[in-house]
């Protein structure tokens, strides 16, 4: 396992799974006028009227990385570069690999996969669209919204073939596009238009991609004067005041050119084809960037809940946690329990953390883990502890380690913090086994008031070896290469940064529920006791093409959001104060 310092690298070869995010934290100053409740995707307000309206723009072929660069260093795309300071966006999405360009175009305007939507060429005898229907066929069953196309790309034509469209327009170049656009965004009941550039990507085929191709750079220009043309006729309408735009300005896929060796840091977000870029803009949005990982240095980052006193529980109701009763018997089996504290306050007494028993402060059957007054934490089964006295810093993340282990026959358990061995108790006969739920944060104990964060929460039906443990206390995920993930009883990130849940990413599956006050706070850090772990998916720590619809959904106030089975994520935008 790799670790935090100076000269630790990360090398990434896959992309699979990985936990949830991390990182979309979710800050908002005002809610925006519309009232949409944008950060409960799946739960919008119903809108009255139709003054709600979605300009969707993509540019074909136009690298991620490289309009960035023009929009805002170079100053040659400098309209975009306007955007950005009421944008939320990233330049360093990831598109998915050896794809089709009809397979990139499917996962923009379906918000699934193509393991979903199945397009994988024009042919779309084998698609999907029915149960993953185009952003058109969704928009107008939803709301009878008026949706339009307007594109000189082959591929756009053929995936909207089959789909219920008002004004659909193909056209023969960019300035016919444009033309056809602004005559559409100028209708007083126009609602969804999706227009494409391909300007772009015939440049770079003929001429080459990237920041050292001229005639591509200057092809990025051009658009970017389209782009402000199309704004311009937006902000000409007769009521633009009182309507509500969301601009999406995004691009299909990036381009095939050899990236500057120093630029290289040989995972996928350098691989410059599959770099594209997406922006969401409107007049009320801050300033907000959604950076690629620093693969050589990186961040912990996520949203977690704060646990203060009694405001907040997270529980897995005892009918679902039966499986994380440790016995009291050698026989019983040996576990490891793991998870990340950053304490805020000791509070009084002894605060639970995590716990699976009536009473904390009793001698009463299960286990948890608690604070020893002022002086560090103890992992107590039935009335045996053991305890490391040294007091936690506060605000400075801990990793927290019990194991139970069976030695010659008599059971022990052993503590760790920071992967370091403190204390070892005997606890044969001792009673690990209850009829209460598993809970996080707020549990009856002797004393109250403690506040903390928790997070990374792994339990194991096995004892991890000390070496083991030393390693890798450190690591923020564990995926299913680990020679461990099969042993996993449930594995809480807890860093998801919405929602009423904190989700079991083990095989289990057994989600917590969050009751009382439920605030998720973001972070972003660095720390001696961190080794941030580098994702075996590095796609969904950016903006991803599939996250575009679920955006134009809540925009709209779409309802029944979460039956339609996206891929998508949803990144909540920053709010000016007017």
């Amino acid at each position: 396992m790799k670790r935090n310092n100076k000269s630790f690298k990360f090398t990434l070869l896959r992309s699979i799974f990985l936990l949830s995010l991390l990182m979309f934290a979710f800050s908002c100053n005002k809610e925006l006028e519309n009232k949409i409740d944008i950060g409960k995707p799946g739960e919008p307000v119903i809108i009255d009227g139709k003054s709600y309206k979605v300009a969707y723009i993509v540019v074909d072929g136009a690298v991620g990385s490289v309009v960035g660069t023009q929009a805002t260093d170079f100053n040659n795309m400098p309209f975009l570069g306007k955007l950005t300071e009421n944008g939320l966006f990233s330049w360093n999405s990831i598109t998915q690999d050896n794809a089709q360009d009809i397979t990139f175009y499917a996962d923009l305007l379906t918000g699934v996969n193509v393991a979903k939507h199945k397009v994988s060429s024009s042919n779309l005898a084998s698609a999907n669209l029915s149960q993953y229907p185009l952003l058109f066929d969704r928009l107008k069953s939803s709301l009878g919204l008026r949706t339009s196309v307007i594109s000189n790309n082959g591929d756009v034509a053929s995936l909207t073939q089959n789909s219920t469209i008002d004004n659909k327009k193909i056209t023969s170049s960019d300035q016919e596009t444009l033309e056809a656009a602004k005559a559409e965004l100028a209708l007083e009941n126009t609602g969804f238009t999706l227009l494409t550039f391909n300007e772009t990507d015939v440049v770079g085929k003929a001429e080459g991609y990237g920041p050292n191709s001229a005639p591509y750079v200057a092809s990025l220009k051009n658009i970017d004067n389209k782009i402000k043309d199309v704004m311009e006729t937006i902000q000409k309408r007769p009521n633009y005041n009182t309507e509500k735009w969301l601009l999406v300005v995004a691009s299909n896929r990036g381009g095939n050119y050899v990236i500057d060796p120093n630029l290289n840091d040989n995972s996928l977000y350098s691989i410059p084809k599959r770099n594209n870029f997406i922006l969401y803009y409107n007049s009320q949005f801050q300033y907000k960037i959604i950076q690629k990982m620093d693969l050589s240095d990186p961040t912990y980052d996520g949203s977690a809940i704060r646990y203060t006193g009694s405001a907040t529980t997270a529980t897995l109701a005892a009918n679902r946690a039966d499986k994380f009763n440790l016995g009291s018997a050698a026989t019983d089996g040996e576990y490891t329990i793991q998870l990340r504290i950053k304490v805020h306050a000791l509070g009084t007494n002894n605060p639970a953390m995590i716990s699976k028993m009536n009473h904390t402060g009793n001698s009463t059957n299960g286990w948890s883990f608690i604070y020893n007054g002022a002086f560090g934490w103890r992992f107590k089964i039935f009335g045996t502890q053991a305890i490391d006295p040294k007091p936690f810093i506060l605000d400075q993340w801990y990793t927290l380690t019990a194991k139970i282990y069976n030695d010659k026959g008599v059971r022990k358990a052993r503590v760790y913090t920071n992967g370091v061995f403190v204390a070892e108790s005997t606890i044969t006969n001792a009673q690990g086994t209850s009829t209460e739920p598993l809970k996080l944060g707020y549990s009856t104990a002797y004393g109250t008031n403690g506040s903390h964060s928790i997070t990374d929460v792994r339990i194991f039906n096995t004892a991890l070896p000390d070496d083991y443990i030393a390693k890798n206390y450190c690591s923020t995920a564990i995926y299913n290469d680990s020679p461990y993930w099969n042993n996993l009883l449930g594995y809480w990130p807890a860093i998801d940064g919405s929602g009423n849940v904190i989700k079991d990413f083990s095989p289990n599956k057994n989600d917590f529920d969050l009751t009382g006050t439920v605030a998720w706070n973001s972070f972003s850090e660095r720390s001696g006791s961190l080794c941030p772990t580098a994702p075996q998916n590095l796609e969904i720590l950016t903006i991803r093409s599939v996250d575009v619809p679920l955006m134009v959904y809540n925009w709209f106030g779409v309802k029944g959001i979460e039956k339609f089975n996206l891929d998508s994520k949803f990144w909540s935008p920053s709010f000016s104060e007017n």
